[in-house]
């Protein structure tokens, strides 16, 4: 049993200028529940994995064509790989959530949670697990869920993994109208991937100014 944030890569989507396609996610798209279940490394160690194994594919019953180009024909499942050694870390194959079993739209009857890592790693609705000895180029890994690196030669593809730094306010809400000459509390919260927050700053002058906040 762990607990741990997950957020969705999209979060905050709404406010990033220029505006770009994708849910239109304002503060929500982020929580932190706690988890049961089984260590994937528990599964493949019982399975058995091959000194050549590079990647752990996980695959979800959720089944769909594509609306947008570029995409392939016909329907895909949501797939997504893990690096051989994320998969052996801390991932868990989970039952449960916050001592209840999962709900159909957490993932019943099994997920994957990837600690760290954005929420479209967590794979749900779990039905396939493949070790490949090759780099997986799935639709989800490369086409969705990346992001252009600028290298020494050129820009490449590469898939989104860890959380970054953030930082969200809870309080005041999204147009929330604050009572001017009252004291107000701004509060919120921030996290990151592997790393620990040290400190916050806020504004109350679009950015002129700034104040550390109290963890």
């Amino acid at each position: 049993t762990i607990t741990t944030t997950m957020e969705c890569a999209g979060n905050g989507r709404t406010f990033l200028e220029p505006q770009r396609d994708g849910a239109q996610w304002e503060g929500g798209a982020v929580g932190t529940a706690e988890w049961t279940g089984v260590p994937l490394a528990a599964l493949l160690a019982r399975a058995g994995v091959r000194p050549t194994a590079h990647e752990v594919i996980l695959i979800g019953a959720d089944l769909g064509e594509l609306k947008h180009s570029p995409r392939p024909e016909g329907k895909i499942h949501y797939s997504r790989s893990l690096p051989l050694p994320k998969a052996m870390d801390d991932v868990l194959l989970v039952s449960r959530m916050n001592g209840q079993p999962l709900s159909p739209s957490h993932g019943f009857p099994l997920r994957a949670i990837v600690p760290g890592w954005y929420g479209m790693a967590a794979v749900k609705w779990l039905t396939r697990i493949v070790v490949s000895s090759e780099t997986y180029h799935g639709y989800y890994q490369t086409i969705d869920y990346a992001f252009w690196e600028r290298g020494s030669a050129s820009p490449t593809l590469r898939p989104i993994t860890e959380m970054r730094v953030k930082a969200q306010i809870a309080r005041p809400g999204f147009a929330e109208a604050v009572p001017a000459g009252h004291p107000y509390r701004v509060h919120g919260a921030a996290w990151t991937s592997g790393a620990e927050i040290v400190r916050v700053e806020v504004s109350t002058d679009a950015g002129t100014t700034w104040n550390d906040a109290r963890l």
